[in-house]
């Protein structure tokens, strides 16, 4: 059993005063307590321990020898060890996969944080937790985590929806007599049909600011039900979506949410994948996947390759003030009128294919490749490198990475350090180390002389008993106090007896690695 020395620190600082009238205790009313809570993950066979460090202080002074209230309702607890100077300690043993809470209480301060149980984590490694506070985990669809370099803002593609609802649609609204296989718009009333078309989780208030509405009536999702084309379908699903962006708190959790997003009213319009690079301006430039269908040219006629796949687009903004990627507007029968967007097509030679989950490798704010998948035909990564010019512009080569990352399973999701590549194989995030001086690597990325061997970071095994964590993916790193921080989501198996089809949630999580 190894106690690992790297861990994450949050602290909640919060006020709690004794409202005894006692003149006695005039003085003890007067006293403000804090704590802090710190996790550590210790590696054993199977699942890993969590040993919980929790910091009291009394008018900025440890406190010891008190009793703490703690709330955790899943794994075996041991007692509370006080430790002197106000630390206290415990450890929670894991079952399973899944989240674990803890509350921590004394007098009227108060810190929770979740702790996330994988079933692989590299030796080494902190332990996964989920982002703490109110404003990035909330009910409804999270997904698409990205993170800034500094760390200092995180973005969430989020919508009011059940993510089962994208995955089963189909199923739960099925006719054999249209050619597509489902017909929306004599759906409901169907076994499941409130995960196509009930709303869950905040939208238009602070949580989820100018959230748009256009296709929420009553608190329903009407998704696109005037677009029918006789034999073939009746409606198209729309779930609206748009990212979010968080500015980190002094506490360690993110609130303060503005948009990244479309004018669409409708919020069907969602770009995917973001990436941001830092300015020494205040601003940063971003790189996104977005499939523009309305022009029918995936790059907007200024190259080869037309198709109807997504592709990169670039663009800048202010961190912290919302940014309108274009303005779309739409007929009368659900279709697209005009789309006006205010961002760019990188200058590829040829956009044909899919550049889906693009990441901007950069040195010293100067990018010097785009990275990006194709999740739906071949499940491969590429990178795009620049031999001359300059982002977003410049002369961009194609290479194709070789058979040691482009394996049988489905690649997706990259992100590349300078030293080494991550990115989402199967239900886990793996990384293969770069080394570019080995053997015929010298050219470029394009050979497995250049790649070291599999190595899984964090990963799942597709469990799909109620609780547990079926997979993991959308890694980002960002460096904070000379530490690197991954971020991911997770999907989580939820019980939920009043459907029939699994209920799958998204959420943010982060680890030290």
């Amino acid at each position: 059993m190894k106690f690992l020395i790297l861990f994450l620190t949050f602290s909640l600082f919060l006020s709690g005063c004794n409202n005894d009238s006692s003149s006695n205790d005039s003085e003890e009313s007067k006293s403000s307590y804090s704590i802090e809570l710190e996790m550590q993950r210790i590696e054993k066979s199977g699942f890993d321990d969590i040993k919980v460090i929790v910091t009291l202080k009394k008018d900025g002074t440890g406190f010891s020898g008190q009793n703490l209230k703690k709330v955790i309702p899943k794994g075996s607890v041991s007692t509370v060890t006080d430790l002197g100077s106000g630390k206290y300690s415990f450890t929670i043993s894991p079952s399973a996969t899944g989240e674990y809470p803890v509350t921590v209480s004394y007098d009227s301060s108060s810190i929770k944080r979740t702790a996330i149980v994988l079933d692989t984590n590299l030796s080494g490694t902190g332990q996964p937790m989920a982002i703490p506070g109110d404003y990035v985990n909330t009910e409804g669809y999270e997904d698409g985590a990205t993170i800034t370099p500094d760390g200092e803002y995180l973005f969430v593609q989020y919508g009011p929806f059940y993510f089962s609802g994208i995955l089963y649609y189909s199923t739960i609204c099925n006719s054999s007599t249209l050619s597509a296989g489902y017909d929306l718009n004599n759906c409901h009333g169907n076994t499941d049909s409130e995960l196509v078309f009930d709303t869950v989780g905040p939208y238009a208030n602070k949580y989820r600011p100018n959230f748009p509405v256009g296709n929420i009536v009553g608190g329903e999702l009407v998704h696109l039900d005037d677009l029918v084309l006789s034999g073939y379908f009746n409606g198209i699903v729309a779930f609206p979506t748009v990212f979010y962006g968080f500015k980190r708190q002094s506490d360690g959790t993110f609130a303060e949410p503005f948009k990244l997003a479309f004018n669409d009213e409708k919020g069907v319009n969602g770009p995917f994948g973001p990436s941001f690079i830092m300015k020494n301006d205040g601003t940063v430039d971003f790189v996104i996947a977005w499939n523009n269908y309305f022009d029918g040219n995936a790059d907007g006629g200024t190259a080869t390759g037309e198709d109807d796949k997504p592709d990169v687009y670039y663009g800048n903004l202010t961190l912290g003030t919302d940014k309108n990627l274009g303005d779309v507007v739409f007929a009368s029968n659900d279709g697209f009128y005009s789309i006006s967007p205010n961002i760019t097509p990188v200058s590829f030679t040829s956009h044909s294919g899919v550049q889906g989950n693009p990441h901007a490798y950069s040195e010293s704010g100067v990018v010097k490749s785009i990275w990006t998948d194709d999740e739906q035909v071949s499940h491969n990564l590429s990178v795009y490198t620049i031999s001359s010019g300059t982002f977003p512009n410049g002369t961009w080569n194609l290479v194709t990475l070789p058979s040691k990352i482009a394996t049988s399973a489905e690649e997706n999701q990259p992100f590349f350090t300078g030293t080494k590549l991550y990115f989402r194989r199967g239900s886990s995030i793996v990384s293969h180390e770069y080394k570019p001086t080995n053997g015929s690597c010298a050219s470029g990325f394009a050979h497995n002389d250049c790649w070291g061997d599999e190595e899984i970071v964090i990963g799942a095994n597709g469990n799909t008993t109620d609780g547990t964590i079926f997979s993991v993916g959308e890694p980002t790193i960002a460096t904070r106090d000379g530490k690197n921080y991954l971020y991911f989501v997770y999907v989580l198996k939820r019980s939920n007896a009043e459907v029939s089809q699994n209920d799958w949630n998204i959420n943010v999580g982060f680890v030290e690695i």
